[in-house]
């Protein structure tokens, strides 16, 4: 089982994540900026997956159907000095694995890889999700940042799906520092 794998079950099993409010004048949490938007997108809620190794995530959403999860997470492991550009590109593999496993548990109908890639900033995947009867845009973008995991997974119906992830993900990197 791979480590996104467990994070992914490891939240939704065993730990029974805790979600709460974030304060409307908090920019930082756990010494990461979360701005109150990014790219359009508000922020929404904390959520912390109560396991060592974990971490927290923090939804941003718009009206309609675009929500962005940003995971912070170590998976336990040492992050300060591995290969960050093979670590980030082994989680972006492991997301599209957990997707696969999706589609085999019933969560998604189908799941279809439409492009896998990597930029200065971030590994990334976009992947084409069916859930519900509707095709959605999913988008994967990971990095290590400050001795931990970035993730970010964000999904959309817009029409300009591509423009907004890549603008959400850019802005995201620009404000950590990681143009």
């Amino acid at each position: 089982m791979t480590a996104a794998l467990a994070l992914n079950y490891a939240s939704e099993a065993v730990a029974q994540p805790t979600k709460s409010p974030i304060p409307s004048h908090a920019e930082q949490i756990d010494g990461y900026p979360f701005p109150k938007s990014i790219a359009g997108l508000l922020r929404g809620q904390r959520t912390d997956y109560d396991e060592p190794g974990l971490g927290f995530s923090v939804r941003y959403e718009r009206p309609g159907e675009t929500w962005a999860d940003i995971f912070i997470y170590d998976l336990g492991e040492s992050l300060s000095s591995v290969n960050a550009r093979k670590m980030s590109l082994d989680q972006r593999d492991a997301a599209l694995r957990d997707i696969d496993h999706g589609v085999s548990s019933g969560s998604y109908q189908n799941a279809a890889l439409v492009a896998k890639s990597e930029t200065t900033s971030y590994a990334k995947a976009h992947v084409a999700i069916t859930q519900g009867g509707k095709t959605r845009d999913s988008y994967v973008f990971v990095t290590i940042h400050k001795g931990n995991f970035i993730k970010i997974r964000l999904t959309t119906a817009a029409d300009n799906a591509d423009e907004l992830a890549s603008r959400f993900a850019s802005e995201y990197a620009r404000i950590i520092g990681r143009k």
